[in-house]
This record gives structure tokens, sequence and C-alpha cells, in this order.
């Protein structure tokens, strides 16, 4: 008798090689769920709308406004939640800031610059000091972003235009130019402890999950912003109506403008992310020797130093943002709050009136140039700047010498200290060049096709270049912890 063949499921055997691993890596797969589940959590509180926020006047004006509007008043601060101004408006940018903070004053500061050199304890020490500053600097910005809004009268054409039936986002009392101080400062500190929970949140997943938290959580603020964003620009197209004319034979709606444009862009982000992966895996590698004496002879291993061209990563367009954007939140606000009369008012109107403040066709046209220039020179500056931050020659040179190190022809001491830092001169110019060429690629592809074609797609208002490169930076390092992960358990099976 023939044995009837039953159907079965598939073995563990069946499974594809990286997804049996993590079926079967506890250690692993419960690093995943907690990412997982603290990014569900962050997504969450990204919803819940801040308390004092006249939700009505929010939804009736933004759900017709251009993102580069809401842009302005919500992306500085908020970290891409475009959503709603939650409990979580302010993201981690404080906790952000507070660590470029200590790594620019760290060397600076004999204490700070001696406990980065006592290794793991010195770092945890360096890390508390972080959390202490991120209190302050959260607290600081709830407050600029809160009276920044309660001065926001949204059915005015302008920013510093009231009208005599204002629409405010923080609504005021009957009479009052402003609203009450305990409302502010109850405002604040909800803004200001959603930023602290979401800065523990961060380190809970670098510690716990897998990935950079902090990187994580602006990826995500970033990626929950697409669907919204393409939405409103395939809706500007008639995306089903585009199709439909297709199958019928209409082939002229290929020349369409809009489609041409919004099709465009998105080949031009997959070219971007091509060329972005590209780049941020590049490195120079400079060759070392290690010295070491066997029992009789001599014996030589060799190695390299290993310098990425992003070595920097995102922090210059972050700085160079910060300096170009404060000027734009902050002295309107102060020209509504000081008299006409004063010198100063005169003098804050004079940089508002000059190339900080440039408008979008001003750029296009030339007339803004320098705008860009300034842009793409503080960008190269802090770039070039920060490289040699983020990796010191000297201490590499002291390093590479206690450790019996050298490279080929050049003397050890402070002749390898110049050789590196020339290498790195080099390396942090390109790096940072091509970094300012992400930051203002968007800008410059938003106003041309603006200005050409007289249509606005959300998608570069939203996401541009820097967004691409956090998030490629982000998956490449999340694959790559992933994969270390696997290959150390891999050895500790055959230890």
């Amino acid at each position: 008798k023939t044995k009837k063949r039953r159907f079965k499921l598939p073995s563990i055997k069946s499974v594809p090689a990286g997804l049996k691993e993590l079926l079967t890596n506890k250690a692993l797969l419960s690093k995943i769920l907690m990412t997982l589940f603290i990014i569900l959590i962050y997504r969450a509180m990204a919803s819940i709308p801040l308390p004092g926020v006249d939700m009505g006047v929010y939804e009736q004006y933004f759900q017709n406004a251009t993102a580069s509007e809401a842009n302005y008043l919500f992306l500085i601060f908020t970290g891409n939640t475009l959503d709603t101004p939650s409990i979580v408006g302010l993201g981690i940018v404080a906790y952000i800031n507070a660590s470029i903070i200590i790594q620019l004053i760290t060397p600076v500061i004999p204490y700070l610059t001696e406990l980065s050199k006592e290794g793991a304890r010195g770092q945890q020490i360096i890390n508390q000091y972080t959390r202490y500053l991120t209190l302050p600097l959260s607290v600081m910005y709830s407050v600029v972003y809160l009276l920044f809004l309660s001065r926001r009268d949204l059915s005015s054409s302008s920013l510093g235009t009231i009208t005599d039936s204002p629409d405010f986002l923080i609504p005021h009392a009957a009479g009052s130019d402003w609203p009450s101080v305990t409302k502010i400062i109850f405002m604040a500190l909800i803004l200001t402890a959603g930023s602290m929970f979401l800065m523990w949140l961060a380190e809970v997943i670098t510690e716990n999950g897998i990935g950079n938290g902090s990187s994580i959580m602006i990826s995500t603020g970033i990626l929950a912003s697409l669907p919204s964003l393409l939405k409103q620009d395939f809706a500007q197209i008639s995306f089903p109506n585009f199709f439909t004319q297709l199958f019928e034979g209409n082939f002229s709606v290929l020349t369409n403008a809009s489609i041409v444009s919004l099709f465009g862009v998105l080949l031009g982000f997959i070219l971007l992310i091509i060329l972005i992966v590209y780049i941020n895996e590049s490195v120079r590698k400079i060759k070392i020797h290690y010295a070491r004496r066997a029992a009789t002879t001599p014996v030589s291993q060799d190695s390299n130093l290993p310098i990425k061209l992003t070595i920097t990563g995102v922090l210059p367009i972050i700085f160079a943002s910060a300096l170009v954007s404060v000027p734009q939140l902050v002295i309107p606000f102060a020209r509504q709050a000081i008299s006409s009369s004063s010198s100063i008012y005169g003098i804050l109107g004079d940089i508002e009136n000059s190339f900080l403040f440039a408008t979008r066709d001003g750029v296009v046209n030339g007339k803004d140039l320098t705008y860009g220039i300034f842009y793409f020179i503080i960008i190269v500056l802090f770039g070039v700047f920060y490289a040699f931050i983020a990796l010191k020659p000297s201490d590499t040179a002291e390093n590479l010498q206690k450790s019996s190190a050298f490279i080929p022809g050049v003397r050890p001491g402070k002749s390898t200290e110049k050789y590196i830092a020339r290498v790195l001169a080099r390396i942090g110019f390109w790096g940072a060049v091509f970094l300012a060429f992400l930051a203002l690629l968007p800008l410059v592809a938003r106003n041309y096709i603006e200005y050409s074609s007289g249509i606005n797609l959300f998608i570069l208002s939203g996401v541009g270049g820097t967004s691409i490169l956090i998030i490629v930076s982000v998956i490449l390092d999340t694959v790559r912890q992933f994969n270390s992960m696997r290959v150390s358990r891999s050895y500790e099976r055959y230890a």
C-alpha cells in the first residue's frame, strides 16, 4: 500500500536564512520588538493634540495650506510632526542640540576633555550632562514656540499683521493681545515633559533595542509625513483620472506639467537615494602597520584607518539651518513686542529686509542669490570644523603611537598628526560640499518647478536631501548592527 501524502507545514529549515536567524534568536527578536513597540508609543503620542491649541482654527487653515507654510510654523521645532501640534510636538530637537553643544564644548573644557578619555565611565558622565542640558533647552524651546504661535494670526495674509477678527492658534482672552501666562506655562510644561519622555524612549532604543534611538525617532517622524504629502500631490494631478485617460488612449496627459514634475521628482528621489548610499559608504583608508616583536624576529601586521566621507553626518546642516532660521523666527516676533519709535525697531527692520529673509521667487530669479551662497558656505565651514571634532588628529596620532602603529613613510608623533589633519581637511571639505548640495537641492528644485510651471509639490517641502540622508544612514546602520549581532551569536554557538 502506498502511503497518502499529507499536507505539511513548512519546517524551520525551509525558511530563508535571515528570517530563520531572526525567529530562533530570542535576544535579537526581543530587541526588534522593543524598538517597534517604542515607535508605536511615539506615534500614538504624536496624535494627541496639545491642550490649549484651537484645533478648529488649525484644521480650517492647514487643510488647504501649502506644506511650506506648515513647515515654517512647525517643522523647525517639531521634527516633522505635521499631523497635529501634539504633546510631543518638540520631538527630540532639544536632546539633539544638547548633544551637539556638549560635543562642541568638550575640547574647550579640560574637565570634559579628561572625561572623554576615560572610556565607558567617562562617556556615561558626559551623557548625564547631556540629559541635564536637555531640560533647560526643552523649556526654552517650548516657551519660544508657544509665544510664536500665540501671536500667529492665521486670518491675516502676512506674519506681522493682526486683523480685526484674528484667528489665533492659541486663543486669547477678550481684549487681550496675549494668552494668559498660566496657559503658556501649562502648555510649556506639557511640551517639556513630552520632549524629556522622548529622550528617555530614544535612549531605551539605543540600549535595549536595535539601532540609534535618536536617529530612529527622527526617521520615524519623516516617514510618517510621507503618505499625507504624496496624497496631496497625487490629488493635485487627479491621479485616478490620469490612468483613466491613459487607458483610453489619451497620451497627451503624459505631457501635463504637473504629472511630468511629480514623476520627475520621484525619479530624482530614487537616483538621489542611490547616490547617497554610494557616498555614505565611501571611505578613505589610511594604511597602517603594526610592529610586533615575536620571540626571535619582528613581525609586521597591516591594517588601515577608515575615514568616512560623511564623517560629520547631518550636523553641519542642522547648525546652518538653525543659524539661518532663528532670525526668521525671532525678529518678526521682536518687532511686534517693541515700540516702532525705538532705534532697535529700525535695525530689526533692516535685518528683515536683508538676504536672511529671502523669498522663494527671489532665490530663483537671482535677487536673493546671496541667501543660497551664505547657506552653502556656512554648511561647508562648519562641516570642515566638525570633522576635526569627530576625529581628533592629535588623539588619533597618540593612540597609534601607543599601540606601536605607524603610517608608512610618515614619522610617528607630530608628523602623523599633520598627515591625518591634511587628509581629514580634504575629506571634511568634500563631504561638506556634498551635504550643502543635499541641503540646497530640494530648495532649488521646488523653487524652479513653482517658478517655471506654477506647481507647488508638497513632497519637496516636507522631504529633502537631508531627510533622505538621515533615513538611508539609519537603515544602513541598523542593518549593520543586525548583521553584527547575527555574527556574534554564530561565534557564541561555536565557542
